[in-house]
């Protein structure tokens, strides 16, 4: 009976101390940024089999980008996922998105080989623009429709 015990606790004890895998966390400073309450403009990606994405601007001058790539199957692609906050500063139909020390490259993100150069434009590691006149933005090679 003691033995039967002692097996099920320890697989018990094994089974609940499971790897957590964390991918893409997002960065400390972005950890920081209170988004605000009321969203002015958002994307979101259409349906597709090749990753789930947002980015939502507040009327607080801040945004939220979330990324989550779906895997292919019968291959070893671990799901990405990206969750960032961040500030923008307004240049008429062009919001420039700071991303406070990112985990992932911009560049491969918001990648110009999907886009005409109308839509974004990478500044440097942290910052990117964003033209919101668009109804569409090709992020990641994910079109992005206009909510």
């Amino acid at each position: 009976m003691w033995k039967n015990v002692l097996i099920c606790t320890l697989v018990l004890a094994f089974v609940s101390c499971g790897s957590s895998k964390k991918v893409g966390d997002s960065s400390k400073e972005s950890k920081n940024i209170v988004l605000g309450k009321t969203p002015v403009v958002s994307y979101k990606s259409l349906g597709n089999g090749v990753a789930s994405i947002s980015l939502v601007f507040y009327e607080n001058n801040t945004f939220a980008f979330d990324f989550k790539s779906i895997p292919q199957p019968e291959t070893d692609e671990k799901q990405v996922k990206i969750s960032e906050k961040g500030t923008y500063v307004s240049e008429g139909a062009w919001k420039n998105l700071h991303f406070k020390d990112p985990k992932f490259s911009l560049a491969a993100i918001f990648d110009t080989d999907f886009a005409t150069g109308t839509e974004f434009k990478v500044i440097d590691d942290e910052n990117v623009m964003v033209n919101t006149s668009r109804e569409s933005l090709p992020i990641w090679g994910v079109v992005c429709e206009k909510k």
